[in-house]
């Protein structure tokens, strides 16, 4: 490959990483009970595709259905002294969703769902199978004037080379299992922080896409601490170091 090729490459790869940096922070700052109602109206869209049938749809409602009492509240934490803390949910950032070509949509559309449901953006292959799923969203995004949180590209062979960039928070993959661990040595040989791979290789059962807690795995915890209780003391310091 030419050098001129590659700096191309890169700069192709570093575009995608930027749009969907500045997704997911716009995605994210939404609140959960709007996401919710934004990718509900997304699964209705998509339940009137008769190239995907209703299970994707469906598979979109009940992710999003068991979301909510999972990531929808902050929960109060104890404060061993006196403060307050809330645990809660944020998106981790950019997702790439893949899916071999035999693999099925429905299991596809979860892993964008549960992403898209947690906060994070998700870039994914602009592939005719998947046409209806990036058109649709597009649509409840451009009525709502939010910007779009799928990013897309060419094809798979541009998503391998998206997956090497560190600010890419997680993979997630249906397909065979030679391929998911192929993709984990990609993911544990690069720079920057430690990427999430989320796999589905039981093409049959679909056993991890069942699963009701699968958005879990997009999220991450953080946690609001509010303290006043040593307000009074810090201002006794402060008036003894000023000689008061």
């Amino acid at each position: 490959m030419s050098k001129s090729i590659q700096d191309s490459n890169d700069q192709q790869s570093t575009s995608v990483i930027k749009k969907a940096t500045s997704a997911w922070l716009t995605w994210n700052a939404i609140e959960i009970e709007q996401r919710i109602t934004l990718i509900s109206q997304w699964s209705e869209l998509l339940k009137l595709q008769h190239s995907l049938g209703l299970l994707p749809g469906q598979m979109v409602d009940f992710h999003s259905l068991h979301a909510v009492p999972l990531i929808s509240s902050g929960e109060e934490m104890p404060g061993p002294t006196g403060e307050s803390n809330v645990l809660s949910t944020s998106g981790r950032g950019p997702f790439v969703i893949m899916a071999e070509q035999d693999a099925p949509i429905e299991a596809f559309i979860a892993l964008v769902s549960c992403a898209l449901v947690a906060g994070n953006s998700v870039v994914m292959a602009a592939l005719p199978e998947h046409e209806d799923i990036i058109s649709t969203l597009e649509q409840v995004c451009t009525f709502s004037d939010i910007e779009m949180p799928i990013v897309t590209v060419k094809d798979n062979s541009e998503l391998e080379k998206v997956i090497i960039n560190p600010s890419i928070a997680g993979v997630g993959y249906v397909g065979s299992e030679a391929e998911a661990i192929r993709l984990n040595r990609v993911l544990a040989e690069r720079d920057g922080q430690i990427a999430l791979l989320i796999v589905e290789t039981d093409l049959e059962g679909l056993e991890m896409v069942r699963d009701q807690s699968l958005v879990l795995r997009f999220i991450t915890e953080k946690t609001l601490t509010t303290n006043v209780t040593a307000v009074g003391g810090n201002a006794t310091l402060l008036a003894l170091g000023c000689g008061e």
